[in-house]
């Protein structure tokens, strides 16, 4: 059977959620962002009189998101 996924940013709260919607949900917590901009550049990239953020995964959620994947 499968289950609905749900994302939250704090264990608690996702402990508090699952308890709450029961065995058809499935909750996690992030623990943090799993995105940012990078570090090593400006991150924006303008194009068209546009600012394109350029979002990646943070290095310590990257087992997280392998994990969501699969």
């Amino acid at each position: 059977m499968k289950k609905n996924l749900i994302i939250v940013e704090s264990p608690a709260k996702a402990k508090t959620i699952g308890n709450f919607l029961g065995k058809d949900y499935e909750v996690i917590a992030s623990k943090g962002h799993i995105r940012d901009l990078p570090k090593s550049s400006f991150g924006i990239k303008i194009e068209d009189d546009e600012f394109i953020p350029e979002y990646r995964i943070t290095s310590d959620h990257s087992a997280l998101v392998k994990e969501l994947k699969s």
